[in-house]
């Protein structure tokens, strides 16, 4: 009886998923997408080139065949349920994935051969240019787009389908239930300063010396952070009180070039700066290291076409470095 039971349970939720996938318009989620950026119908119909009764009527279809609310109407705004963000996330999956086709086949119908979104974090720079170059020379009018920054930048990209292949790493210990991983290399970690500093001039340094210096960190969250604040931990020390917080990249590297601070950073990602002399490596050891990076994918997918060909380039590079 309880198979029974079961299987009915089951026929019963394939055939509300079918209708949903049946009713369901391309317009409905792009009228989500459009009230996630604009925050009123008024606005989200103007952009869509609907009127608003059109617009109310869409988001009431698209509740009833979701069956929950999406959206509560508050006297300033519409502001969306628990639920809805689910939907949302869907929304902007799908018109992704309709947005890259599109591209694919324009590119093809006008002579060319496609594009390829590359999202990569920071700390992965050489391998990335060399993967990215060598694509180029055997398809020149390939596209390539390099997105990302952070590893929480890259998985969200990835999640939400806005890339073709990630480089990074995993950020918590359950990630790995949600994405494939496989390693490329690691990532040594050097504190620096603008070429010229009165530190470049020490022979030997601890990380005590620095507790009066000022300091340019990234936020608590990049590992890059937690990583410093477990050698200022290891030495003895607070965090220094003189501190910059910044995420950009670019802007650390500006900020240091234009100033007397200090910062850890990725040893890859900053190479060139400390060959051109921009940038100097300060005598201080650096134990730690990151934990290392390399191709993510969605569990259950296989990467295909130029994914797959870019990530073939990745394992070769990868593999020619771990022999030198």
């Amino acid at each position: 009886m309880n198979d029974w039971y079961s299987d009915l349970e089951c026929q019963m939720a394939s055939t509300q998923a079918s209708a949903f996938a049946y009713q369901l318009r391309l317009k409905q989620l792009q009228l989500m997408i459009a009230l996630g950026d604009q925050g009123s119908l008024g606005k989200a119909a103007a952009s869509l080139n609907v009127t608003q009764p059109t617009a109310t009527k869409m988001l009431a279809e698209l509740e009833a065949l979701a069956r929950f609310k999406i959206y509560d109407r508050k006297p300033r705004g519409m502001q969306i349920t628990e639920l809805g963000r689910e939907v949302l996330t869907f929304a902007s999956r799908v018109l992704s994935e309709f947005n890259r086709m599109q591209v694919a086949l324009d590119a093809r119908r006008d002579g060319g051969i496609g594009e390829l979104v590359v999202g990569a974090i920071i700390g992965a720079p050489d391998i990335i240019a060399r993967a990215v170059t060598q694509m180029k020379q055997a398809q020149p009018l390939l596209r390539i787009k390099l997105r990302g920054e952070s590893s929480d930048h890259v998985i969200e990209m990835l999640e939400a389908r806005t890339v073709d292949i990630a480089v990074g790493r995993f950020n918590n210990l359950s990630q790995h239930n949600l994405y494939h991983y496989e390693p490329l290399g690691d990532e040594g970690l050097c504190v620096v300063a603008r070429a010229g500093h009165a530190l470049t001039k020490r022979r030997k340094l601890k990380l005590n010396d620095l507790a009066g210096e000022r300091w340019i960190l990234q936020s608590m969250a990049t590992p890059v952070r937690q990583i410093l604040e477990y050698e200022f931990g290891k030495a003895g020390m607070a965090t220094p009180e003189d501190v910059i917080e910044v995420n950009s990249f670019l802007a650390v590297i500006q900020l240091l070039k234009r100033s007397d601070a200090v910062a850890m950073l990725s040893e890859p990602a900053i190479r060139d700066y400390l060959t051109t002399g921009l940038l100097y490596r300060l005598r201080l050891p650096i134990q730690s290291r990151m934990s290392g990076f390399g191709i993510l994918t969605r569990r259950g997918e296989t990467l295909t076409g130029k994914a797959a060909e870019f990530a073939a380039h990745l394992r070769a590079i990868a593999q020619s470095a771990r022999r030198i």
